[in-house]
Protein backbone atom coordinates (compact mmCIF):
# COMPACT_ATOMS: atom_id res chain seq x y z
CA UNK A 1 0.00 0.00 0.00
CA UNK A 2 1.31 3.39 -0.91
CA UNK A 3 2.26 5.86 1.88
CA UNK A 4 -0.71 8.55 1.48
CA UNK A 5 -3.34 5.29 1.87
CA UNK A 6 -1.99 4.51 5.08
CA UNK A 7 -1.73 8.02 6.69
CA UNK A 8 -5.65 8.00 5.25
CA UNK A 9 -6.19 4.79 6.72
CA UNK A 10 -4.11 5.88 10.07
CA UNK A 11 -6.42 9.48 10.16
CA UNK A 12 -9.71 7.85 10.13
CA UNK A 13 -8.83 5.12 12.76
CA UNK A 14 -7.46 8.32 14.99
CA UNK A 15 -10.92 9.63 14.45
CA UNK A 16 -12.84 6.37 15.05
CA UNK A 17 -11.35 6.39 18.37
CA UNK A 18 -12.10 9.90 19.62
CA UNK A 19 -15.41 9.56 18.41
CA UNK A 20 -16.09 6.45 20.49
CA UNK A 21 -14.20 7.56 23.21
CA UNK A 22 -15.99 10.80 23.39
CA UNK A 23 -19.76 9.52 22.86
CA UNK A 24 -18.71 6.74 25.46
CA UNK A 25 -17.87 9.62 27.57
CA UNK A 26 -20.99 11.27 27.07
CA UNK A 27 -23.34 8.09 27.05
CA UNK A 28 -22.20 7.26 30.43
CA UNK A 29 -23.68 10.49 31.86
CA UNK A 30 -20.27 11.63 33.51
CA UNK A 31 -20.28 15.17 33.25
CA UNK A 32 -18.36 17.46 35.74
CA UNK A 33 -20.83 19.82 37.89
CA UNK A 34 -20.34 23.14 38.32
CA UNK A 35 -20.39 22.56 42.33
CA UNK A 36 -17.15 20.72 41.32
CA UNK A 37 -15.61 24.15 41.21
CA UNK A 38 -16.76 25.35 44.80
CA UNK A 39 -13.64 26.28 47.01
CA UNK A 40 -14.41 27.47 50.40
CA UNK A 41 -11.20 29.94 50.55
CA UNK A 42 -13.25 31.72 47.76
CA UNK A 43 -16.76 32.41 49.17
CA UNK A 44 -17.70 36.10 49.66
CA UNK A 45 -21.00 38.29 49.84
CA UNK A 46 -21.89 40.25 46.98
CA UNK A 47 -25.06 43.02 46.62
CA UNK A 48 -25.96 44.30 43.41
CA UNK A 49 -29.16 44.80 40.91
CA UNK A 50 -30.12 41.72 38.31
CA UNK A 51 -29.82 42.29 35.14
CA UNK A 52 -30.58 39.29 33.07
CA UNK A 53 -31.69 35.26 33.99
CA UNK A 54 -30.99 32.80 31.79
CA UNK A 55 -29.88 28.79 32.06
CA UNK A 56 -27.00 26.59 30.95
CA UNK A 57 -26.93 23.12 30.47
CA UNK A 58 -26.28 21.58 33.91
CA UNK A 59 -23.82 18.96 34.80
CA UNK A 60 -25.54 15.89 34.29
CA UNK A 61 -26.91 17.31 31.00
CA UNK A 62 -30.91 16.62 31.39
CA UNK A 63 -31.46 19.68 32.99
CA UNK A 64 -30.97 23.52 32.86
CA UNK A 65 -29.13 25.20 35.40
CA UNK A 66 -30.34 28.53 35.90
CA UNK A 67 -28.04 31.95 36.61
CA UNK A 68 -28.21 35.16 36.77
CA UNK A 69 -26.38 38.52 35.42
CA UNK A 70 -26.05 41.21 38.60
CA UNK A 71 -24.61 44.78 38.63
CA UNK A 72 -22.54 45.50 41.35
CA UNK A 73 -20.75 48.85 42.87
CA UNK A 74 -17.41 47.23 41.49
CA UNK A 75 -17.98 44.94 38.09
CA UNK A 76 -20.78 42.87 36.35
CA UNK A 77 -20.87 39.12 37.63
CA UNK A 78 -22.48 35.97 36.61
CA UNK A 79 -24.15 33.14 39.47
CA UNK A 80 -24.88 30.32 39.14
CA UNK A 81 -28.18 29.11 40.79
CA UNK A 82 -29.67 26.06 40.81
CA UNK A 83 -31.33 23.14 38.49
CA UNK A 84 -34.32 24.75 36.78
CA UNK A 85 -36.37 21.23 38.07
CA UNK A 86 -35.18 22.39 41.91
CA UNK A 87 -36.31 26.00 41.22
CA UNK A 88 -39.71 25.05 40.68
CA UNK A 89 -39.88 23.69 44.42
CA UNK A 90 -38.26 26.56 46.19
CA UNK A 91 -39.11 29.96 44.18
CA UNK A 92 -37.60 33.17 45.37
CA UNK A 93 -39.41 35.14 42.21
CA UNK A 94 -35.82 36.90 40.96
CA UNK A 95 -36.83 39.07 37.98
CA UNK A 96 -34.52 41.70 35.99
CA UNK A 97 -34.40 44.72 38.27
CA UNK A 98 -34.06 42.82 41.95
CA UNK A 99 -31.41 43.85 44.49
CA UNK A 100 -30.33 40.45 45.46
CA UNK A 101 -27.12 39.67 48.06
CA UNK A 102 -25.46 36.07 46.81
CA UNK A 103 -23.09 34.40 49.04
CA UNK A 104 -20.83 31.79 47.11
CA UNK A 105 -18.08 30.95 45.77
CA UNK A 106 -15.83 33.64 43.40
CA UNK A 107 -14.50 31.26 40.09
CA UNK A 108 -13.69 32.42 36.74
CA UNK A 109 -15.54 30.89 33.69
CA UNK A 110 -14.84 33.33 30.82
CA UNK A 111 -15.22 36.41 33.10
CA UNK A 112 -16.14 36.81 36.85
CA UNK A 113 -18.46 34.10 37.88
CA UNK A 114 -19.84 33.23 41.64
CA UNK A 115 -21.41 29.54 42.42
CA UNK A 116 -23.69 30.87 44.59
CA UNK A 117 -24.25 28.97 48.05
CA UNK A 118 -27.59 31.59 49.23
CA UNK A 119 -29.63 33.97 47.54
CA UNK A 120 -31.25 36.53 49.40
CA UNK A 121 -34.11 38.96 47.91
CA UNK A 122 -35.70 41.22 50.73
CA UNK A 123 -36.07 38.84 53.82
CA UNK A 124 -36.16 35.92 52.20
CA UNK A 125 -32.77 33.86 52.26
CA UNK A 126 -32.77 30.53 50.05
CA UNK A 127 -29.70 28.03 50.97
CA UNK A 128 -28.34 26.32 47.28
CA UNK A 129 -24.95 25.01 48.91
CA UNK A 130 -23.32 23.61 52.14
CA UNK A 131 -20.16 25.37 53.17
CA UNK A 132 -18.39 22.27 51.21
CA UNK A 133 -20.19 23.59 48.23
CA UNK A 134 -22.57 20.51 48.29
CA UNK A 135 -25.75 21.39 46.86
CA UNK A 136 -29.22 20.98 48.70
CA UNK A 137 -30.66 19.18 45.49
CA UNK A 138 -27.74 16.37 45.83
CA UNK A 139 -28.53 12.63 46.34
CA UNK A 140 -25.61 10.07 47.01
CA UNK A 141 -21.72 10.64 47.59
CA UNK A 142 -20.73 11.11 44.07
CA UNK A 143 -22.83 14.14 43.23
CA UNK A 144 -20.32 16.69 42.19
CA UNK A 145 -20.14 13.83 38.87
CA UNK A 146 -22.96 13.45 37.17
Amino acid sequence: MNKPGILGLAVIGLLSLMLTVSSSWAQSGRRIHYSTLYNPGTVETVRGKVTNLGQTLSGNGRDYCLNLTMRTAQEKILVILEPASYAKKLPIGIKPGDRVEVKGSRVTIMGPTMIAAEIKKGDTVVKLRDVNGRPVWAVGEDWHIH
